[in-house]
């Protein structure tokens, strides 16, 4: 059984070490008792590396309602939390003032208050990701993740040395090299505009690291060649990070970000480490960001482990139910199985047997996730495809809030091209309150003046030139309709008939239409009416 110190099991979780302290004695979730296992050792609390894992999963399931029936309630401790792992800061742009926690899965899908699923925002870019859909200037799930994983890894490297603050300083101006040279090939502005936000943070606190540095060098606690070699261009570091430029600028910004790293060069190629070969650095894997196995969160590993690197010596394997997703149906649910960690260890790809996994087909939708022609998100599953054995049982079509539209007969569309209806836009169903609600004359539609709703014209049933088939048009169109606009006129050959001859042949130069455009009935005058 393996064992984690306090500082150990922060790292693990990603949060800080008063919020690990919390978990230990209180349940975050209201009406819950839950707390985070313990045992205290001679070096003090420490905690299994399994129970991390379980308490963690344990945090990303569905918090509990408050009898008020409102949304679940986060803690100060975790809303706390948050903000520090942002500096207080938009995660996005860097903006301090009146930030707000928001969730990176939306609370009312998921019910997920646990702090990997929360992120601190400004009012705009938290606007501008829930709305992202309708906002041209949008802010993506991506990005979002993006943004929340730079966090965590920014706070991982300097926790991981929080009681030496000469090799926290080293582990900060490595992620800062790292940081300014990811800038220049950012993929979005919103990654860029992240990064710098983030750099500006970690430069900040480069001046009170250096002073706690000098102190410890006092104590004569620096064991490291790198370190003593750090101490002596310690005031140097500090008055880079202290230069105020005459214009905040992107390119002053990583200009102070290239002296400060330029500065520790040599003490950087000194330190053995390297980029961990199995997360490439990032500390984290699969979706829920679990602690890589390899470098146990650090990001990095000597060059030593690197080159002793081999990925069929750590036990993970692809997880067989969602392949390596992660996540599975229309919306990116979290697998079942690895819980969004994307593997799952040998023993447990071995039991794995889709019949113990509490899923059916949802039998609102037969496991399509979508209804209507406009594929909307199943009413009963949200587009999860599957629901549990407890809800399929539950199921009742008639609690679903749906009718068959009363504009298209829950057909979804209307016309002879099959237009989107103009009221359910292809959905075939609506709310019993848009059922009782309807009315017919509140639809900006007419009947095409051109084929008085037919939406055919001619003998040979062409699609009207005015409403193309879709039998209707809107009041505007009806209100602007002039025949004398349209290309058409009654054909020559068989004066608007269709036909020709006694036995009624098809007329061979409107072939049934009556009518031809203004060219072709001048030429066929010119031939033949001289």
């Amino acid at each position: 059984m393996a064992y984690l110190s306090e500082i150990e099991a922060a790292l693990f979780l990603g949060l800080k070490v008063e919020t690990v302290q919390y978990l230990s004695k209180t349940c975050p979730k209201t009406g819950d008792n839950r707390t985070l296992k313990f045992v205290k050792l001679d070096g003090g609390k420490a905690y299994d590396e399994a129970e991390l894992e379980a308490y963690r999963t344990y945090l990303n399931e569905p918090w509990p309602l408050p009898t008020s029936g409102a949304r679940p309630t986060i803690p100060k401790a975790i809303r706390d939390d948050v903000k520090e792992e942002s500096h207080h800061a938009c995660a996005i742009c860097g903006h301090m003032d009146n930030g707000e926690i928001a969730h990176i899965e939306a609370i009312a899908k998921t019910l997920n208050n646990a702090p990997g699923n929360l992120i601190y925002l400004c009012p705009n870019h938290h606007a501008k990701y829930d709305l992202g859909y309708k906002v041209k200037s949008n802010v993506t799930a991506d990005e979002i993740k993006a943004a929340k994983l730079l966090k965590q890894n920014a706070r991982r490297r300097v926790m991981k040395y929080e009681a030496f603050a000469t090799k926290s300083l080293i582990s900060l101006i490595q992620f800062v090299r790292n940081l300014e040279k990811s800038i220049a090939s950012a993929a979005t502005d919103n990654i860029k505009a992240m990064h710098l936000a983030e750099l500006t943070n970690l430069l900040a606190s480069v001046p009170e690291l250096t002073k706690a540095a000098e102190a410890e060098a006092k104590g004569d606690k620096l064991t490291t060649k790198p370190e003593k070699a750090l101490i002596k261009i310690a005031p140097k570091l500090s008055a880079i990070s202290s230069t105020v430029p005459a214009k905040q600028t992107e390119m002053a910004l990583r200009d102070k970000a290239k002296r400060l790293v330029a500065e520790v060069e040599d003490v950087l190629v000194d330190i053995d480490e390297v980029d961990c070969p199995h997360c490439n650095g990032r500390g984290l894997t699969g979706l829920v960001n679990d602690f890589c196995r390899y470098c146990k969160g650090s990001c990095f590993v000597s060059s030593t482990k690197a080159e002793a690197y081999d990925p069929a010596d750590i036990d993970e394997v692809e997880c067989p139910r969602c392949h390596g997703r992660g996540t599975t149906g229309l919306v990116s649910d979290l697998c079942a199985y690895c819980r969004g960690s994307c593997v799952v260890t040998h023993a447990k790809a071995e039991a794995y047997a889709p019949d113990d996994i509490d899923e059916l087909d949802c039998p609102h939708c037969n496991g399509k996730g979508t209804t209507g022609l406009a594929n909307d998100f199943c009413a009963y599953c949200h587009g999860s495809c599957v629901v549990s054995q407890a809800r399929y049982d539950a199921y009742d079509p008639e609690e679903i809030d749906e009718t068959d539209c009363p504009h298209c007969n829950g057909k979804g569309t209307t016309g002879l091209v099959n237009n989107f209806c103009a009221y359910c836009h292809g959905s075939c169903v609506v709310s019993q309150a848009q059922h009782d609600s309807y009315d017919r004359e509140e639809i900006d539609e007419a009947d095409c003046p051109h084929c008085n709703g037919k939406g055919t014209t001619g003998l040979a049933n062409d699609f009207c030139a005015y409403c193309h088939g879709s039998c209707v048009v809107s009041q505007a169109r009806y209100d602007a309709y002039d025949p004398e606009e349209i290309d058409e006129v009654e054909c020559p050959r068989c004066r608007g008939r269709g036909t020709t001859g006694f036995v009624g042949d098809i007329c061979k130069l409107c072939h049934g239409s009556c009518v031809v455009k203004e060219a072709t009935a001048d030429a066929y005058r010119r031939k033949h009416e001289r």
